[in-house]
């Protein structure tokens, strides 16, 4: 992709998607016409919709023909990152039955991740697309407890990882109390704990997430084994800030590790609270110990015997206490009810993932593999065997699996990054250029891809080629000052003083306190270069 190309994708071409943003400037509520909102847990919410994957609430969006309205989107992850405005059009022509087929699953391993929507970006198109006109992102209880925290939550999941946010939206972030606001790829957007969620004077959609009863916090992201709260205590904080919606969706999120299997009960009992016909203990079904709730658990089969999360718990229930063959029995029912549950081994595994518990990670995966050798998902399965096989220096095994994914999905870049940068951590630079060219050009619009190839190139002494993809990385991630912070040394060891006090100094726009672009800046006024006059270098 050539510079002029990338800056071409830094904007967004409004003629492609005439409806673009065109509500965000208008403050005014949004008219519902013929819809009826209801306060959260007073009455029953008129339409709630429950689904495996998150990215199909704009699905769901697009056939209540939804537009102009603030979204609650309760979760552990923004799931807001950019998409190309080809990408943005050709959701924008599909009708409702048609979006399925440009929806991403998790375990994907082709080379489309920018021509579809996923679960980690579907809010931007119903944003550009003027579904949404703004966001409420609430974060999991304790995200936000201090100002360390919310910084750390602007570095490392706002600016360092979303993709097209220009230098000048950055500036627009700010705390007021425990609450962050500013704009995000032209989104007003509030990032918020429950409790501190602000005054709704109109119905909103309410979006829920079920990782964010099992992210402990949006910094970390790490996955709990058990909810840290209920759906009930949930409901209830919704209904005492008044809360009104006309339509919930809710995903379960168990594909890519995100809601331990044995929380999946929880969907069903959100539901159950928005629609008012609540019934579960939920409390007692929070038990961490599988052991001691197991008559609660075939209390709950008695009572509802074609309930899948039901039959897994008695399973699992049944498991710790080494009965054996009627855990079996449990589990082959649960399965029937609820085929996804087939894959058990592989969400712990994701979890485990998440979690960086590598060493257990694996385990699972190969326990996975054997009980399942033709798993549809074979190929990201050995790509995350290989990932934690290079993260527990077992490189030699880790680089085989990784060129076995490849014979099975050639144009998954990820995994040509991967083995690049395993490559080039053991010497091998020419061989990780190969790759990390095969990968950038198989996506050359992710900002990940050019920092990776960038340094590498520098690595090998492929000075100019390292400053292209590098300057490449800074368009597709301005705010990314990891990336401002090598392009800057680059440009330095190239005599190109002027150009290197614009990205340092857009730089410490985002992160004033970075060491290594302080001390770059020092050493540019020695040069003579007058900081206090460098312009800001974005994607415009």
């Amino acid at each position: 992709m050539t510079p002029d190309r990338l800056r071409r994708c830094a904007r967004w071409s409004l003629a492609v998607v005439p409806l673009a943003l065109a509500c965000s400037s208008d403050p005014r509520p949004a008219v519902v016409a013929g819809v009826r909102a209801v306060v959260v847990g007073e009455e029953a919410v008129p339409e709630v919709r429950l689904y495996e994957n998150h990215s199909s609430a704009l699905i769901a969006w697009k056939r209540a023909d939804v537009s102009g309205r603030i979204l609650v989107h309760l979760d552990g992850h923004i799931d807001y990152d950019w998409l190309p405005d080809e990408t943005v059009a050709r959701i924008a022509a599909a009708s409702a039955e048609e979006l399925p087929d440009l929806e991403s699953h998790p375990y994907d391993m082709d080379g489309d991740v920018y021509s579809k929507f996923g679960i980690w970006n579907f809010i931007y198109p119903a944003a550009r697309l003027g579904m949404v006109r703004e966001l409420i992102w609430v974060v999991p209880d304790g995200t936000l407890h201090d100002a360390l925290s919310v910084s750390q939550l602007v570095l490392h999941q706002l600016l360092g990882r979303l993709q097209m946010v220009p230098v000048r939206e950055a500036a627009t972030l700010r705390t007021d109390g425990r609450v962050l606001r500013g704009t995000l790829l032209g989104l007003p957007v509030t990032i918020c704990e429950l409790s501190d969620l602000p005054d709704l004077p109109e119905p909103v959609l309410l979006d829920v997430d079920l990782d964010y009863f099992t992210t402990r916090s949006a910094i970390t992201q790490i996955v709990t084994r058990a909810p840290w709260t209920t759906p009930a205590r949930v409901v209830e904080a919704l209904r005492k800030q008044g809360v009104r919606t006309d339509l919930a969706t809710i995903s379960f999120s168990t594909i890519g590790g995100y809601l331990p299997p044995a929380s999946r009960w929880i969907g069903r009992a959100l539901r159950d609270d928005l629609q008012m016909t609540g019934d579960l203990d939920e409390p007692r079904l929070c038990e961490i110990d599988p052991a001691r709730s197991l008559a609660t658990f075939e209390e709950w089969v008695a009572r509802d015997p074609q309930e899948s999360s039901a039959w897994f718990l008695v399973y699992r229930s049944l498991r710790a206490l080494g009965r054996t063959e009627e855990a079996s029995r449990a589990r082959t029912e649960a399965v029937r009810l609820e085929p996804v549950l087939e894959h058990e081994e592989l969400f712990e595994g994701d979890r485990l993932w998440i979690n960086r518990e590598y060493e257990a990670a694996l385990a699972y995966y190969e326990g996975y593999l054997q009980r399942m050798p033709t798993t549809p998902f074979l190929p990201y399965v050995l790509r995350r065997k290989g990932g934690c096989l290079l993260r527990l220096g077992r490189v030699n095994e880790g680089l085989q699996t990784y060129w076995k994914v490849l014979e099975l999905a050639p144009d998954h870049a990820d995994s040509h990054k991967e083995i690049a940068l395993a490559l080039r951590e053991h010497g091998n630079i020419d061989l990780a250029l190969e790759e990390m060219r095969l990968a950038r050009r198989i996506l050359p619009a992710r900002a990940d891809y050019a920092m990776a190839m960038g340094t590498t190139s520098l690595l090998a002494g492929r000075l100019e080629e390292g400053i292209a993809n590098l300057s490449d990385a800074v368009v597709l991630r301005p705010c990314w000052t990891e990336a401002r912070r090598n392009l800057a040394m680059a440009l330095l060891e190239a005599g190109r003083f002027e150009e290197a006090a614009r990205h340092v100094h857009a730089g410490l726009a985002v992160q004033p306190g970075t060491p290594p672009l302080r001390q770059m800046a020092s050493e540019l006024q020695r040069r003579g270069i007058d900081m206090t006059r460098v312009e800001n270098v974005s994607a415009e």
